[in-house]
């Protein structure tokens, strides 16, 4: 039997008087990659944020392999893969990735690690391009090789190949499900493109089924 990484039980959110989402169910389990699909405005992007607590102000419970995500931290557990790549200009390609390193070592170390990750996102020799000279697929697959060597448990995809052509995305989901499944963790990519999320996720979800448990009871009522 699978074991649970993320639990999210009857998770509601409100922005003023905005009711955004309510009565939110969603259960992950370790080594799975989902795809929630829905339309932009929905809570996607809160969700994610809820799960690697930057957003705090929800009512239900959010569960941490077991643990509820308000009494611990879960950033250094989490990484995190933003719409559009946030890489700094000031490093190189190489410099870039290596922020994801939590080891300690000498020059040799390091560069090891760099060819390594870089051989593995299929980009070698690309060490000492300037990070502008980079594609928008390029960008984005150094974004993941940084979130990926940080070692998370769980790395959740924001909508990260929304920029790129329709031919770009297909190709980079493709390779991005390779990527995780090879190091085995587990992920929740959100996107509102369906043929996206069949190449990379095992289930997808779409987002009205994710708020149907409370549809249903209030139904009853």
């Amino acid at each position: 039997m699978s074991e649970e990484m993320i639990s999210i039980t009857n998770v509601s959110k409100k922005f003023a008087d905005l009711n955004l989402f309510s009565g939110l169910n969603l259960s992950v389990n370790k080594e799975d990659i989902i795809a929630i699909i829905g339309p932009s405005g929905c809570g996607k992007t809160t969700i994610l944020r809820m799960i690697c607590g930057l957003e705090k102000d929800y009512s239900g419970k959010i569960k941490f392999e077991g643990e509820d995500i308000s009494e611990i931290t879960v950033q250094d557990k989490i990484g995190f893969i933003f719409q559009k790549p946030i890489l700094f200009p000031h490093l190189n390609v190489g410099r870039n990735i290596l922020l994801g390193c939590k080891e300690k070592g000498d020059k040799k170390f390091y560069n090891q690690i760099i060819e390594r990750e870089l051989e593995f996102i299929g980009l070698p020799g690309f060490e000492k391009r300037k990070v502008e000279s980079l594609s928008g697929g390029e960008s984005q697959r150094v974004a993941l090789a940084r979130a990926l060597l940080a070692n998370p448990e769980l790395l959740l995809l924001d909508e990260p190949f929304s920029s790129l052509d329709v031919s770009s995305r297909r190709s980079l989901a493709t390779e991005t499900r390779q990527f995780i499944k090879s190091r085995n963790k587990t992920a929740i990519h959100v996107t509102h493109d369906e043929e996206e999320a069949k190449i990379i996720a095992d289930r997808i979800i779409y987002w009205e089924d994710l708020l149907e448990i409370k549809k249903s009871n209030d139904d009853k009522q």
